[in-house]
């Protein structure tokens, strides 16, 4: 497994933030303090999710956190390059009916 990481890229309104590796009880606290930071200055916050490998609550956590905080303020959290194990979980958890999905990781 890859050690987990993050990184940010703000363009205009929008930040999208890039993770690697695992996200879970372990990481999810720093990368939740960062994702609120930006759901309090962006319109958007897009979440690159294409190298996520593992994600457990804690990091489903941290999305929920976002967008209770972007709803707040009008603005919102995209995620993106969803890999298919999330797919599912998002589908399971109903939180693809919460949280918009702009497209699926390229599984080739």
């Amino acid at each position: 497994m890859t050690a987990f990481a993050h990184t940010t890229k703000i363009e205009q309104d929008r930040a999208t933030i890039s993770v690697t590796g695992e996200l879970d009880t372990h990481t999810s606290i720093p990368f939740k303090q960062a994702l609120l930071a930006l759901a309090d200055t962006h319109a958007e916050v897009v979440v690159d999710l294409a190298n996520l490998e593992f994600i457990d609550s804690s990091g489903l956590s941290a999305f929920i956190a976002a967008h209770k905080r972007t709803l707040l303020n009008g603005n919102r959290v995209l995620l993106d390059q969803v890999p298919p194990f999330l797919s599912r979980i998002l589908a399971i958890t109903g939180l693809v009916e919460i949280i918009q999905v702009l497209g699926a990781a390229d599984t080739a």
